[in-house]
């Protein structure tokens, strides 16, 4: 009896050691992950441009929606379509991308498991997710034209009630790739009371604070210079590592420039220089082959930061056509996750493990970009009578929707409008950022042509559709 009880002894203490109880601990915790993005337009100085409230992803018409005037399609004729409508709010400086939420329970667990989800939003609102939260906006009012400022202080909120964990449910039918994409993990299906049900918990945003990396451009020199946004998230001697960043020059004909940044340290001192590097590719670093070396580069990056592998596919694939198909000049980076918790606190009410993989994207201006915006502030404007054929198109409504794009139309575009969505999905900030900066009586017009203006927030913080729709028309 003593000899079995000392063998019992021995095997329990080799288990122990060759297992330890953190191991156990973890199997035993429900795991969480998330993936999403930030995305932000910055200038040559590094400063972030507001209006980029732009949506070129439309998401399926199911998933709840605060406000649908919020986000607007990346073609401006959009607002004429809304007749004056206010479109585009001069305070949106970072678009919240598709975050989703996986969940896979202990292996212990029998049946379903009950969880209660909460995120804030420093410093925005959370304007769209499914299934279905209690949602919080402050400024915000639903389903109409009054908007009021975002401010890094602005704080919005979701709230997920008695989900279950382990549905037989299924999400709605939709064939959105935007939407069917990240449910391609092995995850567990989660269902609200109410009975709405997906493969995760999606949610996305716009907001108005400084993103993690601030990146100047001296066009002349060629070079790129980064700097930190982290003096609200570190402690003063405390750093926040970023593993992966790239910078990225897709031509308009698809062949892509790349190369990787190496890793760097983030400090809360803001005017500390983190990295600099050229801006510039030869010729010949310009292949088509370079997508994929570029996507295998932050595949991996993903699985390092502490998604699954098929979390990180789901995620690539998703962004496939902004990340990878969309010409432009743009670093791509893994945010630290003390950035992402202090930016984005998430609260799960079960004791879980969470991962927390979310890229950071900056968009930077181009010298294209810069090219076409000084041919348009000196070309000859159309008189925008050619919008009205529009409407005798059979996908004149897929267009407004944001679903389309001219091609499907029929219609000649003329050239000024050519150069205008030759400027890419944030083109009317830059428009507008332009004439601000370099005015010209073209562009003021071009500007009032097609109504492009965005609307002013008055001093009581809100701004009426009857205030707006005078400035988007170009009335004072």
């Amino acid at each position: 009896m003593v000899r079995a009880i000392c063998r019992q002894c021995v095997w329990a203490v080799a288990v122990w050691c060759l297992f330890p109880v953190s191991l156990f601990a973890s199997n035993e915790k429900l795991i969480v992950h998330e993936w999403g993005t930030f995305t932000a337009l910055q200038n040559e100085r590094g400063e972030q441009l507001g209006g980029i409230n732009i949506d070129d992803e439309p998401v399926p018409k199911f998933v709840h929606n605060l406000n649908p005037h919020v986000l607007q399609s990346s073609y401006a004729l959009r607002e004429i379509f809304s007749k004056g409508a206010p479109q585009r709010h001069p305070f949106v400086t970072v678009r919240l991308e598709t975050p989703v939420i996986y969940f896979y329970p202990p292996k212990s667990q029998r049946g379903p498991m009950q969880v209660d989800v909460d995120v804030s939003f420093r410093g925005g609102w959370l304007t769209e997710f499914y299934p279905y939260a209690s949602a919080v906006a402050p400024g915000l009012k639903e389903n109409s034209f009054e908007f009021g400022t975002i401010t890094p202080q602005t704080v919005g909120r979701l709230s997920w009630r008695n989900l279950t964990i382990g549905t037989d449910r299924s999400g709605p039918q939709t064939e959105e790739r935007v939407w069917t994409t990240p449910r391609q993990t092995e995850a567990t299906p989660v269902a609200t009371p109410e009975g709405e049900a997906e493969k995760y918990l999606f949610y996305r945003g716009v907001g108005n604070f400084n993103v993690p990396l601030s990146i100047a451009h001296n066009t002349d020199s060629g070079q790129l210079s980064i700097r930190g946004n982290f003096g609200d998230v570190l402690e003063s001697g405390d750093q926040a590592k970023i593993n992966g960043a790239w910078l990225v020059h897709i031509r308009s004909d698809g062949r892509t420039a790349f190369r990787r940044i190496e890793p760097f340290a983030a400090t809360s001192d803001p005017g500390a220089a983190l990295a600099t590097l050229s801006s510039r590719f030869e010729d010949q670093d310009y292949k088509a082959v370079n997508i994929e070396k570029l996507r295998q580069q932050m595949h991996e990056a993903l699985v390092a930061e502490g998604l699954f592998e098929d979390e990180a596919y789901a995620m690539l694939r998703t962004w496939e056509r902004a990340y990878f198909q969309k010409h432009g000049l743009r670093v791509f980076f893994t945010v630290p996750r003390k950035w992402t918790d202090y930016q984005l606190p998430l609260q799960v009410s079960a004791p879980a493990k969470t991962e927390r993989v979310m890229i950071g994207r900056i968009e930077l201006v181009s010298s294209e970009q810069r090219a076409l915006l000084e041919r348009l502030a000196h070309t000859a404007i159309s008189d925008g009578l050619w919008v009205k054929q529009i409407w005798d198109s059979p996908n004149a409504r897929s267009f407004a929707s944001g679903h389309s794009d001219f091609g499907d139309l029929g219609v000649q575009i003329p050239p000024d409008y050519q150069m205008y969505l030759a400027l890419g999905r944030f083109r009317n900030a830059l428009v507008l950022a332009e004439a601000r900066e370099r005015p010209t009586e073209n562009l003021r017009k071009f500007i009032k042509t097609y109504q492009l203006k965005e609307f002013n927030v008055p001093s009581d913080g809100v701004a009426s559709s009857q205030r707006a729709g005078k400035a988007a028309s170009g009335g004072q």
